[in-house]
């Protein structure tokens, strides 16, 4: 038996050693740097002046460690738009970008005792922030039969998103439901990364689990603030979550101390206080750029909601590298063979999807 641990200890830091290494999208490049999680847009002219004003006012001293406190309540708004209702003083952190509310999630778990349930596909910064600290992790397919046995066989927290960080593609009703009773069951906790549900059209489906019945107290959402309105750089995101669980994440991000800083918190309450018209305008405009994007060569496009990536399978053996455009290789998310663009708002996405087509029809051939 002891021998068995070691082993499987030795072999826990081998994977971490692993996913330290995958690589990372980036904040995008001027041009045609695609490889990016999220589209850059001009800023937002409110969180420009709501953060001028900020400075003005002498908001320069650091934030209280879950936040600002009214940017807090204005995102507990916006989550209770979803339906989901948390308590924004003791359930809710304002984090810096995505990747350190994946941190703080998945650590303030695993330091109770829960493994990590991780997708075999999915954003290379969940299996990043886990590997920081040699978490349990096991890797499953998305599918009901592998989650629920998985979900049985001890103290698990499963880690989804919805939309899927490389395809787009939203976990749909009849799956998120039964992952929700799989959960209630096994008294499993879900972390759901709703970080691209943003930029699902309204006309698609779309669930956050933590609405279901018996999920909010087991559920922590993360996302990021605020899609669209050009603060991507700013690094602002959110964990939301039952205050039970939240002790040890607010607990962590003192010790960490990478705060958003005062007046971008400030910009991005602008945001949210000035309405949504000019988002839902960037939205469709995206909308109609993928699908201009998509149709140039449907064969190889994957499925998926979000507006803002859009991924491919390409013809043959590609190297990414022979494209104008650069791409984010899907062998990070765990799907090789996968390219994923960043729908930009000046359309590059088509030129290379057009490239890929002429490709394909050629029969070889450089990308360019």
């Amino acid at each position: 038996m002891a021998g068995s641990t070691h082993t499987e200890d030795a072999v826990r830091r081998l994977q971490a050693t692993e996913a330290l290494q995958l690589a990372m999208p980036g904040p995008l490049a001027a041009g045609q740097d695609l490889s990016g999680d999220h589209p850059a847009f001009d800023l937002a002219p409110e969180a420009r002046r709501a953060a001028s004003d900020a400075l003005e006012a002498g908001e320069t001293h650091y934030a209280d460690v879950p936040g600002i406190a009214p940017l807090r309540d204005a995102v507990a708004g916006a989550l209770a738009g979803w339906g989901m209702h948390v308590d924004a003083e003791q359930g809710l952190i304002i984090a810096s970008g995505e990747q350190e509310a994946r941190f703080l999630a998945l650590h303030a778990l695993a330091h109770v005792g829960y493994g990590i349930v991780l997708p075999s596909i999915v954003h290379p910064g969940a299996r990043k922030a886990a590997a920081l600290g040699q978490v349990k992790v096991s890797r499953v397919p998305l599918v009901i039969d592998a989650i629920s046995h998985t979900l049985a066989s001890g103290k698990n927290a499963l880690y989804l998103e919805s939309p899927n960080r490389l395809t787009g593609k939203i976990i749909e009703g009849p799956l998120v439901r039964a992952i929700a009773e799989e959960a209630v069951r096994a008294d499993a906790i879900v972390i759901w990364d709703a970080s691209l549900a943003p930029w699902v059209p309204e006309d698609s489906p779309y669930e956050l689990i933590g609405t279901l019945p018996g999920m909010a107290e087991r559920t922590i959402t993360i996302g990021t603030l605020w899609s669209g309105a050009g603060v991507e750089g700013w690094l602002a995101a959110y964990l939301a979550g039952p205050p039970a669980l939240f002790g040890r994440a607010r607990n962590l991000k003192q010790i960490i101390a990478i705060c958003t800083t005062t007046p971008a918190q400030w910009g991005v309450l602008g945001v949210l206080k000035a309405g949504t018209e000019s988002l839902i305008t960037r939205r469709a405009q995206l909308r109609r750029i993928k699908s201009e994007a998509a149709s140039q060569f449907p064969a190889g496009v994957l499925a998926g909601e979000a507006t803002s990536v859009l991924a491919v399978r390409p013809p043959g053996d590609v190297d990414p590298r022979s494209l104008a455009a650069k791409p984010m290789a899907g062998e990070a998310f765990g799907a090789p063979g996968i390219l994923r663009f960043t729908v930009t708002p000046t359309g590059e996405v088509v030129g290379a999807l057009r490239a890929i087509a002429a490709r394909q029809a050629a029969g070889g051939g450089d990308l360019r």
